[in-house]
C-alpha cells in the first residue's frame, strides 16, 4: 500500500557509496559535507563524488560545466581510485542543481579545514583580509549586484585560508570580524585596507592572540588628523633634541671636556621614542623605488585607550622615480606592534600587498569574473572550490610555470596530477 504522499517512508535510506580514497582528508572532508537531498532509493550520484569531479575538472582548466563534464568523462577510470563513479558521469543540470543546493558554509570550511593542513605558520605571519566582488554573479533584471566575498590569505603561504560573502545589505566592516573568528590568528599578524581600520578588527586581531597593522586614510579623519599632528609633535621635539644635542657637543669641545664628549657621543641625540628605517634604492620594471618607515611609541597618547593593544603609530614614505617623473606617497598606520623595529613594520605592510595576487589569479587564470553564474550559492560554493585548487596547484612548485601551465600538466600528465592531489591528501 503505497504511502502517505510527501512522507519518505521508514524503510528509504539514504543511498551508501563506497569510495576509494576515504582515507585521504579531502575525500573525508568532502564526504562530510551534508547533501540537501531528501533519500531515496533512486539516487545515482554521489555528492562526493560530483564535489570530486569539480575540484579535478577546475584544477585541469575547466572554467564552466561543459568543461568540467568533458574533463570529468576522460579521467572517469582514474578519477574512480578515489570516489564512486560506477554510475559515470552526471549531466549538466545535475551538476547545478547539486552545487546550487549547497550550503556555502560547508565548502567554506573544506576550504579552511584544507588550508589548516597547508599551512605552516612562522612567526609574525601576515595574514591579509581584502574584499573582491564576482562581477560576473550581478543580475539586473532581480537588483542583484556581483557577490562580494572577503578573503584570508596567507602571504608566508601563498594559500587562501578562507572566504566569506558579504551580506547583500551590509559592507566587508561586519564580515571580516566575522571570518576573523572563524580562522586560527595566533602568533600572525593583521593586515587589510583603510576601510577595514575598525576598532572591531583590531579587538579581534588581539582577542585572538594577533597583531595587526592597519593603514589610516580619509574615511577615519580624525584618527588621521591625530596620528598627522603627533608625529608632527614628536619630531618637532625631536629636532629640539638634536639642537640641544650640538650645543651640548660644542660646549664640550670648547671646554674641552674629554669625558663629556664621548659619553654624549655614545649616547647622540635623543630620538624621542621616534625609530626610522630606510631601504635602499629598488630597482624593477623600469621605475626605482625607495621607502622610508618612521615608528613612534603610541603609549601615553589619548588614541591608545581607544584602540585595542595600540603600540605604534606608523609612517611609510615611497619615492619612485620612473623615467624622468618622481611621485611620493605617505601612508599612515596605526599597530599593536612595538616601534622598536621599523625595518619588520615596513616588511610587513608590503606583504600585505600580496592578497592582490589571489585577487589577479582568480580573474586571469580562473576566469571567475567572466563566469556568468547568477545562483548565489552556487557562485559561492564554485568560489570556495577555485580556491581549494589554487592552493593545491600554488604548494605544487617542481614544474616550472605559472598556475595555468600546471593545469595543462594536470590535465595531461597522471603523475603530475597526483602531485597536486597530495597537497590536498
Amino acid at each position: 500500500m503505497a504511502g502517505k504522499k510527501g512522507v519518505i517512508p521508514s524503510h528509504v535510506k539514504k543511498k551508501h557509496f563506497e569510495h576509494p580514497g576515504i582515507d585521504f582528508p579531502v575525500i573525508q572532508l568532502l564526504e562530510g559535507v551534508e547533501d540537501s537531498r531528501s533519500p531515496s532509493l533512486f539516487f545515482r550520484y554521489s555528492l562526493t563524488s560530483v564535489l570530486f569531479m569539480t575540484l579535478v575538472g577546475i584544477m585541469c582548466g575547466a572554467t564552466d560545466w561543459p568543461k568540467i563534464i568533458v574533463v570529468a568523462r576522460g579521467l572517469s577510470a582514474w578519477m574512480s581510485n578515489y570516489v564512486d563513479m560506477t554510475s559515470g558521469v552526471p549531466c549538466e543540470r545535475t551538476f547545478k542543481d547539486l552545487i546550487n543546493a549547497l550550503a556555502p558554509a560547508a565548502l567554506e570550511n573544506v576550504l579552511r579545514e584544507l588550508a589548516g593542513l597547508m599551512r605552516e605558520k612562522p612567526v609574525l605571519e601576515v595574514v591579509s583580509f581584502d574584499g573582491q566582488t564576482s562581477r560576473g554573479t550581478s543580475d539586473k533584471y532581480k537588483g542583484l549586484s556581483g557577490i562580494h566575498l572577503v578573503n584570508a590569505w596567507s602571504a608566508e603561504n601563498g594559500l587562501c585560508i578562507g572566504q566569506l560573502k558579504v551580506d547583500d545589505k551590509s559592507n566587508e566592516i561586519t564580515a571580516i570580524p566575522e571570518l576573523m573568528k572563524m580562522l586560527d590568528l595566533k602568533g600572525t599578524v593583521i593586515t587589510a585596507d583603510a576601510l577595514n581600520t575598525q576598532k572591531t578588527v583590531a579587538k579581534q586581531a588581539i582577542e585572538g592572540n594577533g597583531d595587526y597593522l592597519l593603514p589610516v586614510k580619509g574615511n577615519q579623519p580624525g584618527l588621521q588628523e591625530f596620528v598627522i599632528d603627533a608625529f608632527e609633535a614628536a619630531e618637532k621635539k625631536q629636532r629640539a633634541a638634536a639642537v640641544q644635542w650640538d650645543h651640548a657637543i660644542a660646549q664640550a669641545k670648547e671646554q674641552r671636556e674629554e669625558a663629556r664628549l664621548q659619553r654624549l657621543l655614545a649616547k647622540g641625540a635623543s630620538k624621542c621614542g621616534i625609530f626610522t628605517y630606510e631601504d635602499g634604492a629598488e630597482k624593477a620594471h623600469g621605475r626605482v623605488e625607495i621607502r622610508r618607515c618612521t615608528t613612534f611609541a603610541a603609549a601615553g597618547l589619548p588614541v591608545a585607550a581607544e584602540w585595542s593593544g595600540l603600540k605604534s603609530l606608523v609612517r611609510i614614505d615611497r619615492e619612485r622615480v620612473v623615467r624622468d617623473k618622481v611621485t611620493h606617497e605617505r601612508v599612515y598606520y596605526i599597530s599593536s606592534l612595538t616601534p622598536e623595529k621599523p625595518e619588520l613594520i615596513a616588511s610587513i605592510a608590503r606583504r600585505h600587498w600580496g592578497v592582490e595576487s589571489l585577487h589577479w589569479r582568480l580573474d586571469v587564470v580562473f576566469r571567475q569574473d567572466q563566469s556568468r553564474y547568477r545562483d548565489r550559492n552556487g557562485a559561492r560554493n564554485l568560489a570556495a572550490m577555485r580556491k581549494i585548487v589554487l592552493n593545491a596547484l600554488s604548494r605544487e612548485t617542481s614544474m616550472k610555470g605559472g598556475l595555468a601551465t600546471r593545469q595543462y600538466a594536470a590535465a595531461f600528465n597522471p603523475a603530475y596530477r597526483e602531485k597536486v592531489l597530495k597537497n590536498l591528501f
